[in-house]
């Protein structure tokens, strides 16, 4: 005969008799018996009347019964490793509704037929965990921040003192989450689309479209008043990326994005898109104008999709095209081959010719070069892209106003990490609107930083030069390191070599560390320079040639043709 185990001394108790206002009185009074006695309960066998009410109901140790033949053939037959359970315990409270309306034990067993959980394991009893309010808040405001569930228990397990405290294990945790992602799959896209709604009945300038074909969502662009009143200073250079991983309903994340007066990656709205044709981002353009009141952008720059090409051609006929350098180099070691992978010099001429190449004659004289030293005349790829050429190497454009938005690597990865904190093909909509607002707000607060310490604080200056000092009172501070870079150049290594007379221009030649010959032309009297390596013309920051120049003409503040607006410290003022 098993061994009955009786109960040890304990603060709760159940006895023949006990009577209870309601059934969820005497569940919750045999369940809190069953924590001090140190073993999980189970429902039973119930009846209910017509009305719904509970007549008699059992309640029983969770480890009562056996595990069926059916059961364990199943995990045989699929090779499932489980841990059994249940052992036969007869341990159980029997609870009767009475006349009065109330109910009363009027069957009990007490003893078990196997060990029960000593005090510092009660808290693992399933029937004595749930995820409380506190644990739901923390989940969900951890997943705002893009902090997953594991880190959400962590966190809560160090803020309630011990596991012990905080009513749930891990599991029970993940296992609510997955339910809550379960409960609003059918009703999510509805549920996204009502909470853009509420956000325009609470901001009348946000601004939000989208499209249901066959009761499905298939596209949606929404954009709030702060990125539209942004997009009037920042929007003249334009980055649409759709190369970031879709959503568990396949939907395609779209970002458009600009530089802002730190020259920092700034949000200009967004959309989802459930293909990638072309009447889609006909669409979508066609949407993102509405929403910016018609007001283009002077240059796009996008990843290679034929589709968004095409688009773009007839929504933005009059805008700059250009592909992302960043896209394009990051498939270059996929691209050429193993054993070119951990080939120094490749990689080194390769940034050179890219990177490097100030004229069209150094890009093709370095790319050929290229080719031919290791063998690549066969890759497809790489001649591909040497046919598009134009439209992604700055060789080819060192004329066009790029406003730092031609990424670089350290800029790029930096925007892709800011978006991938809330994209996952996981994600559900309401799911990624919770990570993606967190996300959006920190790089608000991060420009508002940048704005406050460069209204408030002075940079440290290199020189003696009344121009640099103008520079630190006018430039934001991400903006002056660049200006003042030129400046010690300008003061280092600039040399003049000739200057020549015309009626109604200067031209003049200049040294410097590149050991390029650069060529200034002054158009007199204004003082206006134009230098052949084309800075200022695509960044909008004079170069270290017009500055040598300005200092040979006693001027010692910058001319307000050489500061752009949108890189001053009161930009948006």
């Amino acid at each position: 005969m098993d061994e009955v185990r009786t109960p040890r001394k304990k603060s709760s108790v159940v006895k023949l008799g006990m009577s209870f206002d309601g059934i969820e009185s005497a569940e919750k009074a045999y369940k809190d018996y069953a924590h001090d006695m140190g073993f999980s309960v189970r429902i039973g066998q119930q009846q209910i009347d017509d009305n719904g009410v509970v007549k008699w109901k059992r309640y029983l140790c969770a480890r009562a019964g056996y595990k069926s033949k059916k059961s364990n053939d199943m995990d045989v037959k699929n090779k499932r490793q489980t841990r059994e359970t249940r052992c036969g315990c007869e341990a159980y409270i029997y609870v009767k509704r009475t006349s009065e309306g109330k109910y009363k034990i009027t069957a009990l067993y007490e003893g078990h037929n196997h060990e029960l959980v000593t005090p510092s394991k009660r808290h693992l009893l399933r029937s004595n965990r749930y995820v409380n309010q506190k644990a739901k808040t923390t989940l969900f405001n951890c997943h705002k921040a893009s902090i997953g569930t594991s880190q959400a228990y962590r966190l809560l397990h160090v803020g309630a003192g011990g596991f012990e405290y905080v009513g749930c294990m891990k599991k029970d945790l993940q296992n609510y989450y997955s339910d809550f992602r379960n409960k609003i799959k059918d009703a999510d896209a509805q549920m996204f689309i009502d909470n853009l709604g509420r956000l325009k009945e609470l901001d009348p300038g946000f601004f939000f479209e989208y499209e249901v074909k066959d009761d499905r969502l298939v596209r949606v662009f929404w954009v709030d008043t702060t990125s539209r009143k942004n997009y009037v200073h920042f929007g003249d250079v334009l980055s649409f990326d759709s190369t970031y991983s879709t959503n568990q309903y396949d939907m395609k994340f779209a970002p458009f994005t600009g530089v802002n007066h730190h020259m920092h990656s700034i949000f200009f709205g967004a959309a989802f898109l459930a293909d990638e044709k072309i009447e889609s981002y006909v669409w979508l353009f066609e949407t993102f104008l509405r929403a910016m009141g018609g007001k283009y952008p002077r240059l796009i720059v996008t990843d290679e999709d034929a589709s968004m090409r095409a688009a773009i051609a007839r929504v933005l006929p009059n805008t700059i095209h250009r592909l992302c350098m960043w896209h394009i180099m990051k498939k270059f070691p996929e691209k050429i081959g193993p054993h070119l992978l951990e080939d120094d010099d490749f990689w080194k001429r390769v940034n050179s010719c890219v990177w490097g190449s100030e004229t069209i004659q150094e890009f093709e004289s370095r790319w050929q070069a290229i080719i031919t030293d290791f063998h690549l005349e066969n890759n497809e790829w790489l001649a591909r892209r040497y046919h598009i050429r134009e439209s992604w190497i700055p060789a080819y454009f060192r004329e066009v106003w790029l406003g730092g938005i031609l990424r670089t690597t350290s800029r790029s990865e930096s925007a892709n990490s800011f978006f991938n904190r809330f994209i996952g093909h996981k994600l559900a909509l309401i799911e990624f609107w919770l990570r993606f607002d967190t996300a959006l707000k920190c790089q608000r607060q991060e420009e508002l930083t940048d704005d406050t310490t460069t209204l408030h604080t002075t940079p440290t200056l290199f020189t003696t030069w009344e121009i640099e000092k103008h520079g630190g009172l006018v430039f934001t501070h991400e903006v002056f390191k660049i200006f003042q870079k030129e400046v010690l150049a300008a003061r280092e290594h600039c040399d003049i070599q000739s200057t020549s007379e015309m009626v109604d221009r200067k031209i003049v030649t200049m040294t410097d560390d590149s050991n390029k010959v650069r060529e200034l032309i002054c158009f007199t009297p204004d003082l206006i320079y134009k230098c052949s390596c084309m800075l200022f013309e695509s960044r909008g920051i004079p170069c270290r040639h017009i500055i040598r120049m300005l200092r040979a003409a006693r001027i010692n503040e910058l001319p307000m043709h050489y500061v752009m607006k949108r890189w001053t410290r009161n930009c948006k003022r």
